[in-house]
């Protein structure tokens, strides 16, 4: 059973060995981001599967591990919308996540709120031009604020417990109510909380259901002034309904890790390249701090990526039962 790994890290190069030779697998592990044309390569190399960063893969993509001779596809993400499932079920390929613990997005996200509260963005471009002026950096202690959590899963409920020593008023959306968290946060409708809060950290799956989830509409329902923090999925926003209610001056700012079709551009060099239109509106905008979806990239969670990705490609290829099949 032979893998191949793509975008290798240096910090991870040391468990390499140990942890594909604990499986049983045969590997070849490179820096270099997964393509197409890196796909057809694999053609006659006896690669049983595949282990990828996110990146869109669609028919083609498929068609070709297909004609290479793979049979599996591990992203190292929980997130796996970048998987067209239909073309991988198609031509008989297997697809499946990692996992790994969600105190690095929570703890990313937290930080994320408390960049909002007391606007860092401005903080930052006043030193950028040597504008001390402090009126303008004031922001807002989190205890006197009221946040809100859309998606209490395994990050949500880790955003809430973080939140609670910073004694703000908390409240929650989520279709399943966790029973853990009604003893200092309180569910409501997503509308009031959108309503109600001052910031509102989003924490939902990416699903068809959970496509623009806030959109033009929702984004009306906001308080004036109020921050939306993004270290989910890119699409839950809809990324122009967003620009327009900054443009406008009816939400104070936000704070994205993530943006919708962000594939192509995060994660590469992009100094040379083009800088996607979206991404440019929300650029002019100086209420906006624009990350690169960094929340999930600590040691412990790039490790635990990378264990459960091999760990994926062993139990799919051995037949055997695999919790991180995607179905």
């Amino acid at each position: 059973m032979k893998v191949k790994l793509f975008c290798k890290q240096a910090a991870q190069e040391k468990f390499l060995d140990e942890l594909f030779k604990g499986y049983g697998l045969e590997y070849d592990a490179t820096e270099d981001l997964p393509s197409l044309e890196a796909y057809k390569a694999l053609k006659g190399q006896g690669f049983d599967a595949v282990i990828s960063v996110p990146h869109p893969m669609g028919d083609e993509e498929f068609r070709t591990l297909k004609e290479a001779g793979v049979k599996h596809v591990v992203t190292q993400s929980v997130g796996f919308d970048h998987f067209d499932k239909e073309a991988a079920k198609k031509y008989g390929i297997g697809i499946h996540h990692a996992v790994y613990p969600p105190q690095s997005v929570a703890s990313y996200a937290v930080m994320c709120i408390l960049m909002a509260a007391r606007r860092v963005h401005t903080i930052l471009e006043g030193y950028r031009t040597r504008d001390f002026r402090i009126n303008q950096c004031r922001g807002h202690d989190l205890s006197e604020l009221t946040v809100g959590i859309i998606g209490t899963g395994k990050i949500g409920q880790c955003v809430a417990k973080r939140l609670r020593p910073f004694e703000c008023k908390i409240l929650c959306y989520d279709i399943y109510e966790n029973d853990g968290l009604k003893e200092f946060c309180e569910y409501v409708s997503m509308e009031e909380l959108l309503q109600r809060c001052d910031i509102v950290t989003l924490h939902a799956f990416a699903s068809p259901e959970n496509h623009h989830l806030i959109n033009a509409e929702k984004l009306a329902l906001m308080k004036p002034g109020a921050y939306i923090v993004n270290t989910a999925r890119g699409d839950l926003i809809d990324t122009w309904a967003l620009i327009d209610a900054l443009r406008a001056k009816k939400l104070g700012g936000a704070v994205l890790d993530v943006i919708e079709d962000e594939s192509g551009y995060y994660y590469t060099d992009a100094r040379q390249k083009p800088v996607p239109e979206h991404i440019a509106a929300l650029e002019e905008l100086p209420e906006v701090t624009l990350l690169q979806h960094m929340a999930f990239c600590t040691y412990l969670s790039a490790n635990e990526q990378l264990k459960t990705a091999i760990e994926a490609s062993y139990l799919a290829l051995s037949g055997k039962p695999n919790p991180y099949e995607i179905k």
